[in-house]
């Protein structure tokens, strides 16, 4: 067959752009040519990311990119670039945040429009080829974008301005609100909020849609190791069974599906990725070394044999992952109906793996993207729990039906090798191979480690990021060293072999190197090389896949670097204040640090010597007395800026005035509510000049000092907390300033 168009993606090698190489959309891949083009011939950028197995990417390529008509308005209006999202994390998770930011959610595909240089000024996700229900179609949507740019620059140069100010001031940690002391009882406090959404009825965590949830899995798993308790191992073990017995693992095949839909775990977004079974692999072993538990073992074996046998490379590596649909339908080639298993199987074999497997309760599935909307087939799960599941007669007709699944059109198959996702599975294996004594799993690990080594790694400096039958590309990101050193730690200890420790010590050296903030704490996303993104970001909160960071704080801590773990932990002390049940990978780090070395107390981020001096100059202070026990403390801000009141927003830092007398009464002025263009409701603020009057019970007979603690921002950015302070004379006969030095 002759393709009547063939684009510039036909160079790439990752399945997902190859998937849009006959689009009649004139496609750029992200680089250096799409940008001089969008230059040179000042047209705005739509970007589109997705992934090869993305059923919602398939949808909008068939109805737009696949239109004649609408691409004819793509290639007049844009320069349009398709990136592969597991190629680049570092685009997609950047221009998520901003798609955040607009729109209030995010998801793939995910659809962003930029300024030639970068900037975003609109996004969004799906868009359907035309107007329906009062949201705009996508060809009305690039008419109205083109305009805009064209007639209506400033307004979209202010919007991009203040994304790309939000951006910045979201790529790093946040500074702390007041010391955080990182003990025990933080880390328990942490996971009490993490589990709090445990479902009791059906197991997990969170409402429908339901994702497994690894890093948690983990991070309780791993804490239980040290501090046994009854209620936390009664939530993971429910988890565990109702995964075990839902829809959500493909019963067949041994491997699981990427999220249940549903609360009961039964009906799957039917994608399998390979990060999701090797995080599960993981967690089933451990699980079963820690409660000896056969299932959980069974489990396990069924996760590794199924991503040895359909998701291997015949160098070692490992692919990424199924699609979810076959011919355009969800899930097609893993439904069942009664007449089909009975075809395989006989008549009275049907009967009872049909009651075992709940086909003999009726249809639970439909299409819903095809059909009436009436369940007319059968998701497998186990409808009476795994009573008979290891019954001998119940894995035979398993492996016929397995057998016959394999001759129906398979989904598709994404063959790229990605250097974090393999370092995942290696690590699984080797924990699987040890606590389950099987052998060939340790040789599967050792034998991919050895490919990402030969393949994937420079030993000049570099780990690359992908790979696909060719040369690796793309320079690795900090989940790839990261996720690597931990699979070979885990490698090392599983076969007693100190070269992959000898290794990991390598390029944890390189990891720093590249990624590490001297003077912040934590580790960037991307390496110091980097220069194509208009904001270089730290990431400490989980995705599905645990925080490269957090697992970089574990891996240095396992190296005998508890002084790089502790940094990270510190940078990111706020953050985990704030938000630890999103970030189970730091939560886990910390707990292994403070087993090991005590607390950490009074962590703050210590800002840089330039940033510390702009915000001290943002605030002048003085103090006069207006009798022998009322101070009046005059506080100016620089015009631009302005800190927050004393009972500011819960986003802002409170203004704090401390005195180093006891029980004076202190009485700060109403704050000012203004509204600015990062934040959507009233913030309280001080701005200009004010004044806070300190009243002693007594008239101090000593100096006092007095420090304002206060964080100084303009309507872009925020400084670094900071701290003045003034040393008080007592009243000496008259009113008027108290004197003394400033600090």
């Amino acid at each position: 067959m002759t393709e009547k168009h063939t684009n510039r993606l036909a160079k790439e090698t990752s399945p997902y752009l190859l998937q849009h190489q006959h689009n009649p959309v004139d496609w750029y891949s992200w680089g250096p040519e799409a940008f001089e083009a969008a230059r040179s011939q000042d047209k705005p950028i739509f970007l589109s990311v997705g992934y090869s197995t993305c059923y919602w990417c398939h949808v909008m390529e068939r109805q737009c990119f696949e239109n004649e008509a609408i691409a004819a308005e793509m290639n007049q209006r844009f320069i349009n670039i398709k990136v592969d999202r597991e190629e680049r994390p570092d685009v997609d998770q950047l221009y998520m945040i901003a798609v955040q930011l607009l729109i209030r959610q995010g998801g793939w595909p995910m659809s962003v429009f930029l300024l030639p240089d970068l900037r975003p000024f609109y996004g969004g996700t799906y868009f359907p080829p035309a107007d329906a229900h009062g949201r705009p179609g996508f060809p009305t949507l690039l008419r109205a974008l083109d305009d805009a740019y064209r007639n209506r620059r400033s307004d979209v140069e202010k919007t991009a301005a203040q994304l790309v100010d939000i951006l910045g001031q979201l790529a790093k940690p946040s500074p702390p609100s007041s010391p955080v002391d990182v003990d025990e009882s933080f880390i328990d406090r942490l996971i009490d909020r993490s589990v709090s959404d445990y479902d009791p009825e059906f197991g997990g965590f969170g409402r429908a849609p339901k994702f497994p949830r690894q890093t948690l899995l983990e991070l309780v798993l791993v804490h239980l190791q040290n501090h046994p308790d009854a209620r936390r191992e009664k939530m993971i073990r429910h988890t565990l069974d109702a995964l075990a017995n839902g829809g959500i693992r493909d019963h067949l095949g041994g491997g699981f599906h990427r999220y249940s839909t549903d609360a009961r775990w039964l009906v799957p977004h039917f994608e399998i990725m390979l990060y999701d079974n090797a995080m599960l692999a993981w967690v089933y072993a451990e699980a079963y070394r820690q409660f000896k538990q056969p299932r959980y073992a069974q489990v396990a074996r069924g996760i590794c044999d199924f991503v040895l046998r359909e998701m291997t490379d015949t160098a070692g590596g490992f692919y990424t992952a199924f699609d979810a649909e076959v011919d355009a339908q969800e899930g097609l080639s893993n439904l069942w109906t009664p007449a089909e298993v009975e075809e395989e199987l006989g008549a009275s074999a049907a009967v009872l793996f049909n009651r075992v497997y709940g086909l003999a309760d009726g249809p639970n599935f439909a299409d819903p993207h095809h059909g009436n909307g009436m369940p007319d087939k059968n998701i497998l799960f186990l409808a009476d729990g795994p009573a008979l599941e290891s019954d001998e007669r119940i894995v035979t007709m398993r492996q016929k039906l397995l057998s016959a699944r394999h001759k129906r059109k398979q989904p598709l198959l994404d063959t790229k090798i990605l250097t974090s996702w393999n370092a995942l599975m290696i690590r699984a294996l080797a924990v699987a191979g040890d606590v389950l004594k099987e052998p060939r799993y340790l040789k599967a690990a050792e034998a991919a480690a050895e490919f990402l080594l030969l393949r994937h790694a420079d030993w000049n400096g570099v780990i690359f990021r992908t790979s696909r039958g060719g040369p690796a590309k793309y320079n690795g990101f900090l989940d790839d060293y990261a996720f690597l050193l931990q699979a070979l730690l885990a490698l090392g200890k599983a076969t007693a072999n100190s070269k992959w420790q000898e290794i990991a010590c390598h390029w944890a050296a390189v990891m720093k190197e590249q990624f590490g903030d001297s003077e912040g704490g934590g580790f960037y996303f991307t390496d110091n090389r980097s220069s194509e993104l208009i904001v270089r970001q730290k990431v400490a909160s989980d995705s599905p896949l645990p925080s490269g960071n957090g697992v970089a704080a574990s891996v240095l801590l396992e190296l005998g670097e508890p002084e790089a773990t502790r940094r990270v932990l510190i940078a990111f002390a706020e953050q985990l204040k704030s938000n630890g049940e999103g970030m189970s990978a730091m939560v886990q780090a910390a707990q292994e640090y403070v087993r090991r070395n005590g607390p950490i107390t009074g962590s703050a981020v210590t800002a840089t010597g330039d940033e510390q001096e702009r915000s001290e100059d943002v605030v002048d202070l003085d103090a006069k007395w207006t009798d022998p026990s009322t101070l009046r403390v005059s506080i100016r801000i620089r015009d631009g800026y302005h800190i927050g009141s004393n009972n500011a927003h819960p986003q802002m830092v409170d203004t704090e005035l401390s005195v180093g007398i006891e029980n004076p009464q202190i009485s700060y002025p109403p704050a000012q509510k203004v509204v600015f263009p990062f934040a959507d409701d009233e913030l309280q603020v001080y701005l200009g000049q004010m004044a806070i009057e300190v009243r002693f019970p007594t008239p101090p007979s000593t100096t006092v000092r007095l420090a304002l603690r206060y964080q100084a921002c303009s309507d872009r950015a925020c400084l670094a907390v900071a701290s003045r302070s003034i040393d008080v004379h007592p009243y000496h006969g008259r009113p008027g300033r108290a004197g003394g030095s400033i600090g």
